[in-house]
């Protein structure tokens, strides 16, 4: 049985300002790849040099399109506007290319290969230009991920559904606006705290190599990066998300009885093991509304790794409405 999330497809998004001189490599490192089936789209930030020009001949490929901000917006506020253009399926992969960065050759075959394995954000390890080490490493186990080193490297994946019900709010600075610098550390933090950290996985493998020059944001916006970054570490967790799972089991309770409240640990533990980490999954227990008060306690909370126990009522007709 397929997972509900098994990816459908691969976007990505180019974020990009003034990369008339990176924007072809870029993209050539993109066509380069042994997966074919994506959809890109540039994003950029009123550039104000060639970028445009050095973009159109790749405008023949159908899978490309160009979509340029007004005005600057910020790292943020024009990712943010490119995500929400592109609209990804739930379970649609998003990765994200900086304009100015490359991939190397493998690189978004390998994401792929971990979304269907059932992880849901996905970062591999990269190349710094000039520098021997690297940011990329796996999340510490236990640890809230606010709290931890960053170890996401640039190139990073998700599935769409991460973005559904996401608050404006946690990609913002501390005047509400959206993040010009650390605006990565915004979007993934969330994102990791949403799937869950059982649902990120590291690929310690360097598919990506990120060109260092003067107009990095970590340079040219250094103080501002490091005032968002304790800001955004300061926030309240959010939640992880409870409408999207890759496998649904559904518990027909008519009596309200089927299920021993103090077994519920053990239950999951059954559950979690017809179904392989790092898989999620939703446990349908339907019951008549008679029943409410007894389960209200039980409902909407998780009972094993990964196992969620919903609480359904049964329908006029006696059916379950999962």
């Amino acid at each position: 049985m397929r997972s509900a999330l098994h990816p459908t497809g691969l976007a990505l998004v180019v974020p990009c300002r003034d990369c008339a001189a990176f924007i072809g490599p870029c993209l050539d490192s993109v066509l380069a790849q042994d997966w074919p089936h994506w959809r890109l789209l540039v994003a950029d930030d009123a550039s104000t040099d060639g970028t445009q020009r050095a973009v159109r001949p790749y405008l023949d490929d159908p899978r490309i399109t160009w979509r340029s901000l007004p005005a600057r917006g910020g790292l943020m506020a024009n990712t943010r506007e490119a995500l929400a253009r592109l609209a990804p399926a739930p379970a649609e992969v998003v990765a994200v290319l900086d304009g100015d960065d490359t991939l190397l050759p493998g690189a978004l075959a390998r994401l792929m290969e971990e979304h269907a394995r059932g992880f849901d954000v996905v970062w591999t390890d990269m190349e710094i230009e000039g520098l021997a080490g690297s940011t990329g490493r796996a999340l510490l186990p236990g640890v809230p991920v606010r709290q931890q080193l960053w170890c996401l490297s640039q190139l990073r994946s998700f599935k769409g559904y991460l973005l559904r019900g996401l608050p404006p709010a946690c990609l913002c600075d501390p005047t509400g606006q959206p993040c010009r610098a650390a605006g990565d550390l915004a979007l993934y933090f969330a994102l990791i705290e949403r799937a869950g950290a059982a649902k990120a996985a590291f690929v310690p493998e360097r598919l990506y190599r990120y060109r260092r020059h003067a107009a990095n944001n970590c340079r040219a916006l250094r103080a501002e990066q490091l005032a968002n970054n304790r800001h955004l570490r300061a926030l309240a967790p959010l939640p992880m998300q409870t409408e999207f799972f890759d496998f649904t089991e559904t518990l027909h309770d008519p009596d309200g009885n089927a299920l021993d409240k103090l077994g519920l640990r053990e239950f999951g533990q059954a559950v979690r093991a017809r179904h392989p980490e790092p898989f999620s999954v939703r446990v349908a227990h339907v019951i008549p509304r008679a029943r409410e008060d007894s389960w209200r306690a039980y409902h909407g909370l998780w009972i094993a790794p990964g196992v969620y126990l919903d609480g359904v009522f049964e329908d006029e007709a006696g059916s379950g409405e999962p």
